[in-house]
């Protein structure tokens, strides 16, 4: 049995995509006093924004990119990268995940309900352009700012290990389509885990700074690596079983996500000695692995299609 037939069975593709309003606007002007207040060339690239939906810009932001924001890093905390538009969500976490997006989603829906007729009226009464002193901005359309907002989640899907068995294809082409799909599919896994591998580094080298040298240590400190970890551990028992990585997501666990809160830290030099010697060593283990040779086995084609032969994919593809 191979990883990518583990992973099949413990985590799911998950189309997403979002947008949000486009809050800044570049301006002649703005790039010209740039360029005079810090005496740049004519050639030096330079330029300054202004909000680009004018006196409307700090409550768009915080009716609507504000949420929107807040599902981007709930989707990055507790999702794993897998390819572009979509993330992977381990399978027992799939329900509480599009949950929240549901919640997030409905919190930037009553955004939009309060801040579109706003928007609108303002659009109309400036016929459209925004005073900006020496000069004005032409004010995006209410129906563009309106499309500019979405939160896109499709069906949530299988991983599946390519069998095209039954399938009235030339055994050679189907043994070369079944291993370049496994072969995808294998690789964007190694992606995921090494993306969270590196977010984990991150947190960690983060919680030993703090809790050396940080003079305002904040519960994000600890509640950041705790999810980290919890996304690594969980993604490597659902994938290969990597030893190294679970070593490390032990010790996380036993030194820093078993510390309820920050304050038991600031009140204890023993904890945060701990705490601080388990993030280095975390770090440097999992530094380790990122830059050594992955563990899992490339997943073989079904035996009854593997024919010695070319395939009509090596000449379009290759």
């Amino acid at each position: 049995m191979s990883f990518l037939d583990n992973l099949s069975r413990s985590a799911m593709i998950l189309p997403y995509s979002q947008g949000k309003i486009r809050t800044e606007v570049k301006t002649k002007l703005g790039a010209e006093a740039v360029q005079k207040a810090l005496s740049l060339g004519k050639d030096v690239p330079s330029g300054a924004t202004v909000g680009a939906l004018g006196a409307m810009t700090e409550l768009a932001k915080s009716l609507v990119n504000k949420p929107l924001s807040a599902n981007r890093s709930y989707m990055y905390e507790h999702t794993l990268e897998y390819e572009r538009g979509a993330r992977l969500v381990m399978v027992p976490r799939v329900p509480e995940v599009l949950t929240k997006i549901q919640d997030n989603l409905s919190a930037v829906k009553a955004g939009m309900d309060e801040f579109m007729p706003r928007y609108e009226a303002y659009f109309n009464s400036t016929n459209g352009r925004a005073d900006m002193g020496d000069s004005e901005i032409a004010l995006p359309r209410p129906d563009k700012v309106r499309a500019s907002v979405y939160i896109n989640v499709g069906v949530p899907q299988p991983i599946q290990p390519c069998d095209l068995t039954g399938l009235s294809l030339p055994a050679g082409l189907a043994a070369d389509i079944a291993e370049r799909t496994n072969a995808k599919h294998a690789a964007a896994a190694e992606a995921a885990k090494d993306a969270a591998m590196r977010d984990l580094i991150k947190e960690l080298d983060k919680v030993a700074k703090q809790l050396t040298t940080g003079k305002r240590i904040h519960q994000s400190v600890l509640d950041n690596a705790r999810n980290a970890s919890r996304k690594v551990r969980e993604f490597t028992e659902g994938y290969d079983n990597d030893p190294r990585v679970l070593e490390v997501a032990e010790i996380i666990d036993q030194r820093i996500s078993s510390i309820p809160n920050i304050e038991q830290v600031k009140n204890s030099a023993t904890l945060r000695e701990q705490a601080v010697r388990a993030a280095e060593a975390g770090s440097k283990s999992l530094a380790k692995v990122v830059k050594s040779t992955s563990t899992a086995q490339p997943v073989a084609p079904a035996a009854s299609t593997v024919i010695t032969g070319d395939s009509l994919l090596a000449d379009l593809i290759d």
